[in-house]
């Protein structure tokens, strides 16, 4: 049985190449815990993906907020302790119909509103 060389030869299986744009030639390394690993498998598995597809799509289709600036952790800080002196001040000048504290806290709020919106624009489940 001898092979006939006259007719050209065509791969018949195999995938088809892929553009050259769509080729990934740069590689990130991590490393992980043995813990850490040991999850990331495991996602990866119930996800029916690689480690590698699992962590593309956590890279790419996640979003990704900002960490407050320090002005901004103190002033979250200065929220937390202000709050309930705000409360009663409001309560007793609404109350006793205390114009003057009433107008002190509205300022104090209209001041403190950019800061609010400012925080809200970073993180909508902050306030």
């Amino acid at each position: 049985m001898s092979k006939n060389n006259s007719k050209p030869y065509k791969k018949l299986t195999g995938r088809p190449p892929k553009e050259a744009e769509d080729k990934r030639s740069k590689k990130v390394s991590a490393t992980f815990t043995e813990a850490e690993h040991t999850e990331i498998k495991n996602k990866a598995a119930a996800a029916g993906l690689t480690i590698a597809e699992l962590l593309r799509v956590s890279a790419f289709r996640l979003t990704i907020v900002e960490r407050l600036t320090e002005f901004e952790r103190e002033a979250i800080r200065e929220f937390m302790h202000q709050g309930k002196n705000l409360n009663l001040l409001t309560r007793a000048a609404l109350a006793h119909g205390w114009m003057s504290i009433k107008r002190k806290i509205e300022n104090y709020f209209a001041a403190l509103v950019p800061i609010i919106e400012k925080l809200k624009l970073k993180n909508d489940s902050l306030l």
